[in-house]
């Protein structure tokens, strides 16, 4: 039997699951200057990558992570939005939900001057693992690529270098094996 104490927690973390899970996450106010600034910033990974290439693939990225925010009704913070996928309230919205469709999309890109990864921090390591996806130069490597991760703001569009990123980036083990690696 539970005792009041206890009911009164229950009651608390319930409202705040109802509450969190009414939460949405907007999108940004300007999205052709998010586009435009991804875009630089893929531009500037190496003198070869096209600028057709760094505008596609930044716009895909960009609208791709709005759509996915509003499709999966993401709740902030993330790490909420993830309680309420794993109690069966939200289907989608983990982080390698993310690197899942993101990385599909991606794929779909005519580009040749561009690559496209999915990367794992912490893999194994529960509650702390975390999946993302970058872009780098094709005459470079992933580790001086671009991590987009709109997981980590919600579903708010967030890039940076994977050099100067607070995560320990690797490729997914099962990285190139397209049609096995899929999100748990």
């Amino acid at each position: 039997m539970l005792s009041l104490r206890s009911l009164n927690i229950l009651c608390v973390i319930f409202v705040a699951l109802a509450i969190s899970a009414c939460t949405h996450v907007a999108a940004p106010e300007d999205v052709t200057s998010e586009i435009e600034g991804l875009a630089q910033a893929i531009d500037a990974l190496s003198k070869d990558v096209s600028p057709t290439d760094a505008s596609q693939t930044s716009s895909l990225l960009i609208n791709t992570a709005i759509e996915l925010a509003d499709e999966y009704d993401m709740a902030s913070p993330p790490r909420y939005h993830n309680l309420l996928v794993h109690i069966g309230i939200r289907e989608r919205g983990l982080c390698c939900h993310w690197a899942e469709d993101l990385l599909a999309k991606l794929r779909e890109l005519p580009t040749s001057s561009l690559k496209f990864d999915w990367l794992v921090a912490r893999q194994g390591v529960t509650l702390r693992e975390h999946s993302t996806v970058v872009v780098y130069a094709a005459d470079s490597t992933w580790a001086k690529g671009i991590v987009f991760d709109p997981w980590r703001k919600a579903g708010v569009p967030h890039w940076t270098n994977v050099a100067g990123d607070e995560y320990p980036w690797q490729p997914h083990p099962l990285s190139g094996r397209w049609e096995i690696l899929r999100c748990k």
